[in-house]
């Protein structure tokens, strides 16, 4: 029997509600196949939109949807039968598609892979000439590739928003307290103990303040910085220090308080705070190897404010 034949004149039941006289939209549901849950919950909606006079007013009401949303309905299942009613892609019409030749695509991949750390101008600079491209389109490869990773991102924006101060160049130091440079040093005591020397050095009259310390933190970096105005006998116009947890935070506040301009060396660059390095050498030769370290705190404060003053 055909499928004209086994349907007509009937009224027949689908997805478990009744079309009155609808028997063309069930059989345009059979033919179509399955539909999903919402197309369903919609073809519903319309149905009982349908036996109660097609009143709209009274259908948004009773189902919470608006006027507009009940007859687009309407139309799409009317043109395109309860296939219509499925959820349609959100995707934008005029959605960017990728623009940059493959070639590029795929050196920018082999640059990432190789130098993973490095930024997209990096890898711009790197590119061979005939396959040059913009950084931003470069970074839009890296998002794409999923080739980014968020944690020195973040990172990177935090310190582009704050920049660390270096030392100026050209810039001489004439005076005492022109230049101070001020560093940490590792004392390991017998018996996995440790304490930390902070140390300041004048760059140009090489006088030192030594202390110890029981942690490497910034509020102890804020109490040498206190320790150093009260030992110096000039003035200190400059600090410079490396990166370290313990010259942020309460020891970079107190400088600004002080009206102490902070420069920082750049990573990995420890000749830039030569003369402490130095003066760190001379500690370990001098003192330290020479039987001075102890394990009470107290002892070794008395040491080496006797070693600073040598």
């Amino acid at each position: 029997m055909s499928g004209k034949g086994r349907y007509a004149g009937r009224h027949i039941t689908v997805y478990g509600h009744i079309l009155p006289g609808a028997a063309s939209i069930a059989r345009s549901a059979f033919l179509a196949g399955n539909i999903s849950g919402r197309a369903k919950q919609r073809l519903k909606i319309l149905d009982w939109h349908k036996a109660r006079g097609k009143n709209i007013s009274l259908t948004t009401r009773h189902f919470g949807i608006d006027r507009g949303t009940t007859r687009r309905w309407i139309r799409r299942l009317k043109n395109q039968w309860p296939r219509g009613l499925e959820d349609r892609s959100r995707r934008p019409h005029n959605f960017r598609q990728p623009a940059v030749p493959w070639e590029i695509v795929s050196e920018v991949v082999k640059l990432r892979k190789q130098y993973p750390a490095w930024s997209k101008y990096k890898i711009q600079v790197l590119l061979p000439a005939e396959l040059k491209t913009s950084a931003s389109a470069i970074g839009r490869i890296l998002k794409r590739k999923r080739l980014i990773n968020k944690k020195i991102s973040i990172k990177r924006q935090k310190a582009a928003k704050n920049p660390r101060k270096r030392f100026p160049r050209g810039f001489k130091v004439s005076c005492p307290g022109d230049m101070v440079q001020i560093d940490t040093k590792y004392i390991m005591i017998t018996g996995g103990k440790k304490f930390y020397q902070f140390t300041a050095i004048d760059v140009l009259g090489k006088k030192r303040v030594l202390r110890i310390y029981s942690s490497l933190s910034s509020r102890n970096g804020a109490d040498f910085i206190q320790e150093c105005v009260n030992n110096f006998d000039f003035e200190i116009k400059n600090i410079q220090t490396d990166n370290g947890s313990e010259f942020l935070g309460e020891f970079d506040k107190l400088c600004k308080k002080l009206n102490i301009p902070h420069y920082f060396i750049y990573p990995r660059h420890p000749k830039q705070n030569s003369y402490v390095e130095a003066s760190h050498s001379a500690d370990e030769k001098e003192f330290y190897q020479q039987g001075n370290a102890s394990s009470i705190l107290e002892v070794m404060q008395v040491r080496i404010l006797e070693w600073q003053n040598v």
